[in-house]
């Protein structure tokens, strides 16, 4: 991370270049308000949700359902899907999110690795 870089787009005044990695659980705020930061935007998500399935309160729970069964899926789409990058995507976060969308099959890699490959 850069001061001022014209080549690069700006954040709160620091300006990033297109290889910079920002590591998300390291920044000015401490955990519990990481946390907070976390549920509140996973609630406005869940309202727009039960905004689309109807008025009525109970939709509330269909739709923290709905969010907490499609998340991982939802990212996984964005990401290979409409995510378009020159550098491409980090192979932790794909390894991470295929993990995340697919827990059977990861055990399964994991387990060929460690009997043909280490």
């Amino acid at each position: 991370m850069k001061k001022r870089n014209k080549a690069s787009f700006g954040v709160n005044g620091w300006y990033l270049s297109p290889s910079d990695n920002i590591c998300l659980a390291k920044c000015i705020f401490d955990e519990p308000y990481r946390e907070e930061i976390k549920e509140i935007n996973k609630h406005e998500i869940i309202v727009k949700i039960a905004d689309c399935i109807g008025p009525e309160p109970s939709n509330l729970c269909i739709a923290e359902e709905i969010f907490e069964k499609l998340k991982f899926e939802i990212a996984n789409f964005v990401i290979h899907h409409e995510y378009n990058c020159t550098r491409g995507v980090n192979a932790d976060l794909l390894l991470w999110l295929d993990g995340k969308v697919n827990p059977a099959k990861l055990k399964k890699l994991n387990s060929f690795i460690d009997k043909y490959l280490k």
